[in-house]
């Protein structure tokens, strides 16, 4: 049993359904990103998923759910439940309805008692229940963890239902997918589909919509869909294949390009990269700095450089400068000033970026000051009143913010903000100088 035994039918793989189990999902106490990741990898495959369901650790209802999803589906995918323990239920349930039984896979028991060993760990006994496999089917390696995976087939109303069962951990799930089930899919799928993500800020989704109301009303192949998040607006451009081996994405890429030309310098990103990841590539490629000083955000700009791999290499570093005290101590800002202009002003921001700059020797830094509430708001500057500046060796900007929502949002959607200032002053710099730009790529 291996992931290209030649017992699996070579049967069209058209629809999936993802069936999570788990009761710490039920509860809320592990979000299931499991579900919408393996989405997005079937999207790709050109294979529909119409129904996401979540059951507990209860076979019973585990039982119905999957029978259910199996009278809708070509593929159902369980994720989770293929521990040790009593609880761990998914793979005696699809063996019990599947009618396909479980034997002692000897292989991968002596591969689970090798992952022990390894550790210096003795392997327990209940682990042997993670070795008893569908046969006929085929096993799914886990390179990260004890569960192997499965695929079994059965039929329902006279067609071949396949049935995978994939390990909960999002370290073991996601490269047993692309590495082992995934191949075994392709070569099923039917059709193909190819998207394009184009990713915009400082533009809201009602306005973004409206500009492309033509297209979005005259859509067939391809089709288009929008989807915001805080401070962001992204597109999708999917292109629909009904033959697997047609290339031809001209109507994808002239959709991609029309929305280029509409939108302008508003589209950061036509790819995956988010917009941090983009303001770092501009910044490392070019061989430039950044630091940032932070009143309201409390280091959530800092975060937003230091979370992306290799940050080191342009972002220097970080003053929260929470106090007023503080704004004089460690960033040398004029008392005056902050007793005359206040805190949260266009003169405060700017004088942060510039002592932020001039202190830790950056090319370009980034300052934030404002109110994110819920209180501490007054009716000339209310809650949501955030001033943002740049300073660089080509001067200073600041701009104004008037935000609405929890004090979470404004500090994300600030982030956002700040990021995008400086964007545009990169790509300035890219239009005077001619430095380099990197560009995302579609998927």
């Amino acid at each position: 049993m291996s992931p290209q035994a030649p017992e699996l039918p070579l049967e069209p793989i058209e629809s999936a359904e993802i069936l999570a189990i788990g009761t710490e999902l039920l509860m809320g106490q592990v979000t299931n990103t499991n579900a919408s990741w393996l989405a997005r990898r079937l999207a790709e495959l050109g294979i529909v998923s119409y129904y996401q369901t979540v059951v507990g650790d209860n076979a019973d209802r585990a039982r119905r759910a999957l029978e259910t999803a199996l009278g809708r589906a070509d593929l159902v995918i369980l994720t989770g439940g293929l521990g040790p323990t009593e609880d761990d239920i998914s793979m005696a349930v699809a063996s019990e309805v599947s009618q396909v039984p479980l034997r002692l896979n000897q292989a991968e028991w002596e591969r689970i008692q090798g992952f022990f060993l390894r550790r210096g760990r003795r392997v327990s006994e209940n682990n042997r229940k993670q070795a008893l496999l569908p046969d006929p089917g085929v096993v799914l390696p886990n390179d990260n963890g004890t569960a192997p995976g499965a695929i079994m087939t059965t039929t329902r109303g006279g067609r071949l239902r396949y049935i995978m069962l994939l390990p909960g951990p999002p370290n073991e799930n996601r490269p047993m997918f692309d590495r082992y089930a995934r191949p075994l899919l392709e070569v099923r799928a039917r059709h193909r589909l190819v998207s394009a993500y184009v990713r915009l800020t400082g533009i809201g989704e009602s306005d973004a919509e409206q500009r492309l109301a033509d297209l979005i009303h005259g859509q067939t192949n391809p089709t288009l869909a929008s989807y915001c998040s805080t401070g962001e607006v992204a597109f999708r451009v999917t292109q629909y294949f009904a033959d697997r081996d047609d290339n031809d994405q001209s109507p994808l890429d002239a959709m991609v390009a029309e929305i280029r030309r509409r939108f302008g310098d508003l589209v950061y990103e036509v790819g995956d990269r988010s917009l941090a990841q983009v303001v770092m590539d501009l910044l490392t490629t070019n061989g430039l700095t950044v630091a940032t000083a932070e009143s309201c955000t409390g280091g959530l700009l800092a975060d937003a450089f230091v979370a992306l791999p290799g940050a080191s290499a342009s972002f220097l570093g970080g003053i929260i400068a929470y106090d007023n005290r503080l704004k004089t101590s460690l960033l040398g800002l004029d008392p005056d000033l902050l007793a005359r202009e206040g805190a949260v002003s266009e003169a405060t921001a700017l004088a942060m970026a510039t002592a932020a700059r001039e202190r830790l020797g950056s090319d370009y830094a980034l300052a934030v000051t404002g109110i994110a509430g819920p209180t501490g708001g007054t009716k000339e500057k209310p809650v949501g009143t955030v001033w943002i500046a740049l300073a660089s060796a080509a001067g200073t900007r600041a701009r104004l913010l008037s935000l609405g929502g929890a004090r979470t949002k404004i500090r994300e959607t600030t982030v956002v903000y700040c990021l995008d200032l400086l964007r545009h002053a990169l790509l300035e710099r890219q239009h005077r100088t001619g430095f380099a730009e990197i560009k995302g790529t579609c998927s």
